[in-house]
């Protein structure tokens, strides 16, 4: 089990102005936070622009560089982050996912299952992403920085999987911007190297889960 607080994670700011009843009302208005389960499960790999296999202590920092771009996409939404198994919303990082739909072998990124009002389950691949993050790395890229590449490659897919849980009915996926959190493929350069923004699904996430302060879609 990777370290990770049971407390969790609220990604939330609230600014106090009218003393203890203001806040109280406040709390009796807001939706409440979604609480969001995420974790890593065993996982290996190896490829030879790394030069050896992916040690213990680099998942570890794989999965902080992922949480901290979880943290990031979801600031300011009332969702609480922990390492939780049992929480409303959950996805799993795992060795590899495949495509069921499908009679041959295809891999996928990520894939998640949600009910309105029921929370959801999903799962994102270490293999996938891993795999991208290196294809995708600079020639000269060093071997940290294709283990933080990793990291933000799983951290992002598994945005884009909480948002199909968060948002079950609604249409999130934006092929017109490479480089939103909306883009339906993980196999883009954006996914592993720079910044992410949302469109849409801001606000719509907004509009779901409540705010302390607006996110600016696009």
């Amino acid at each position: 089990m990777l370290p990770f607080s049971r407390q969790g994670i609220v990604v939330a700011c609230a600014v106090l102005t009218g003393g203890v009843s203001a806040w109280a009302l406040a709390e009796r208005s807001a939706p409440r936070p979604a609480d969001a389960g995420f974790w890593f499960e065993d996982v290996t790999y190896e490829a030879s622009r790394l030069g050896a296999p992916v040690t213990v202590e680099e998942v570890e920092t794989i999965a902080r560089v992922a949480r901290s771009e979880l943290a990031t996409a979801f600031v300011g939404l009332r969702v609480t982050l922990s390492e939780r198994r049992d929480a409303r919303y959950q996805v799993r990082v795992v060795q590899e996912l495949r495509d069921q739909r499908f009679r041959r072998n295809v891999a996928v990124a990520g894939q998640s299952r949600a009910v309105s009002g029921f929370g959801g389950q999903g799962a994102v691949s270490f293999l996938f992403l891993a795999s991208s993050a290196v294809a995708y790395a600079p020639e000269d890229a060093s071997r940290a920085s294709m283990i933080e590449a990793i990291g933000k490659g799983i951290g992002r897919a598994a945005v884009h999987e909480f948002t199909h849980q968060f948002l079950p009915t609604a249409p999130i996926h934006d092929t017109s911007d490479v480089g939103s959190y909306e883009y339906p493929s993980a196999a883009r350069r954006e996914q592993y190297f720079g910044e992410l923004h949302w469109t849409f699904g801001g606000r719509l996430l907004q509009e779901r889960l409540g705010s302390a302060f607006p996110i600016m879609g696009r």
